[in-house]
């Protein structure tokens, strides 16, 4: 008789183990490993949402502004400035610093009939970026362009700190690829294409007073 009540034990005992064994082994499944990596939430800092054209679209005359003093010129006809704006948005509330890095190639003929190219490029900080929608900008002279051409591509890289945020590219010129052009050293280091200085902030053009609010301030 103690016999058979010990097997029954033994019985029981061995399903009550079977029973937590399996509900541990289903509440693992269902747990996620402590290694297990966990998704990290990652904020939106900015998107760059409007590109401006190249070429003759880029194209913009000198702003003329009423004064009470008298022309130093006679019926000089506006020149034409290369003007490219770039429409941006941000999300945190604030932003201490963003950098903008610009790269335009121009084209032009040159004596021996043969395309010549002119690389120009400026970094811009800007500073105090509240949250919303903003606007930047850079231009090309009139005199830069008279000697060195029309604008064929411009890319935009915005960086914060030594991060990336986005990058864009406008191309006219079939003979440029439309991505990553102006880091491919085949293109920017070829004999044909010269580094150039000339790209200006807009805050150092005559379009500086014109519509200031909707441009952050340069460091």
């Amino acid at each position: 008789m103690k016999r058979v009540l010990v097997l029954r034990f033994l019985l029981i005992l061995t399903g009550v183990v079977s029973f937590f064994l399996a509900v541990d082994g289903a509440d693992a499944q269902v747990r996620p490993s402590a290694s297990a990596a966990r998704p990290t939430p990652k904020e939106s800092v900015l998107r760059i949402r409007r590109m401006p054209r190249s070429g003759r679209a880029a194209m913009v005359r000198t702003p003329e502004f009423q004064t009470n003093m008298g022309r130093s010129t006679r019926n000089r006809k506006p020149l034409e400035w290369a003007l490219f704006e770039i429409e941006y948005e941000t999300e945190p509330k604030w932003l201490d610093t963003l950098d903008f890095t610009y790269s335009v190639m121009t084209r032009k003929q040159g004596a021996d009939g043969k395309d010549a190219y002119n690389l120009f490029q400026l970094r811009v900080t800007y500073i105090d970026i509240q949250a919303g929608d903003h606007t930047s900008c850079v231009i090309l002279a009139p005199n830069t362009l008279a000697r060195f051409g029309e604008p064929v591509a411009i890319a935009v890289e915005v960086y914060q700190g030594e991060t990336l945020l986005d990058s864009r590219s406008e191309v006219s010129d079939k003979k440029l690829p439309d991505a990553d052009w102006w880091k491919d050293p085949r293109i920017v280091d070829s004999p044909i294409v010269t580094r150039r200085e000339g790209l200006l902030e807009r805050s150092k053009t005559p379009f500086a007073l014109i519509n200031m609010d909707d441009y952050e301030v340069v460091k």
